[in-house]
């Protein structure tokens, strides 16, 4: 039994995925026609023989990776009629993000959406890490039976419109793998995570819930608002 805990929570661990919003977010994302993602914070395994200009490069070339792999996501996504708005291109967004310093902290996602002409913008942080090598793995497979973690992806995704700097929809997520896990396979299944479960999937529980509440309050004479958009 001692030797199934730490499998079983690692499954759980696994498959972990948490949403937070505000209580009105389908009627804020209902107004939305498109967002841009912004390039992802992200921190990568540093190698004992990486400089640190090699270390940056790599840096950079992960965090366009997975910036173009989020909006590749988003428009898959509104192609299958899972997701309702637009989404800028790559180079359309870092053509003007970068050079206002977004990397280095000098303008915030609020002055972003309007820099871009977007209703909203995703943030993310991104950490991809091997907290132990695969020999040290091995070495505690054999000698103990313990399975330890080897790869390690973990995502915070906040969604910020043009109203204020705090986000009205945050999303955690993260997953784990042992000997022969690849970290390809996780980043990706990482990814679909985050695109699936934010308020533009109305299909997605909780958010249909959310959407049905939504169009009763529309259509109650009662209720004032703008008639909603068919999507």
């Amino acid at each position: 039994m001692k030797t199934l805990a730490p499998l079983i929570l690692l499954l759980f661990l696994s498959s972990c995925v948490s949403v937070d919003y505000l209580p009105h977010i389908i009627k804020i994302t209902q107004k939305h026609h498109a967002i841009a993602v912004l390039p992802p914070r992200t921190t990568i395994e540093r190698k004992i023989w990486m400089t640190d200009d090699r270390f940056n490069e790599l840096t950079l070339q992960k965090q366009r990776q997975l910036q173009e792999q989020l909006i590749r996501s988003f428009a898959r996504r509104m192609n299958e009629g899972k997701c309702f708005v637009e989404v800028l291109d790559l180079n359309s967004t870092n053509d003007i993000v970068l050079p206002a310093g977004y990397n280095e902290g000098r303008i915030s996602p609020k002055e972003l959406c309007k820099l871009l002409k977007v209703d909203a913008v995703v943030e993310s942080n991104i950490q991809i890490l091997e907290p132990v090598s695969e020999a040290t793995a091995i070495f505690f497979q054999q000698a103990t039976g313990t399975t330890l973690i080897t790869n390690s992806i973990t995502l915070r995704a906040s969604l910020i419109d043009t109203l204020a700097n705090t986000p009205i929809w945050t999303l955690n997520t993260a997953k784990f793998g042992t000997l022969g896990s690849i970290k390809k396979a996780m980043q990706a299944k990482v990814i679909r995570r985050t695109t699936r479960n934010t308020p533009y999937n109305i299909k997605k529980s909780p958010y249909r819930g959310l959407y049905l509440d939504y169009l009763e309050g529309e259509n109650d004479p009662t209720e004032e608002g703008e008639p909603i958009r068919l999507r």
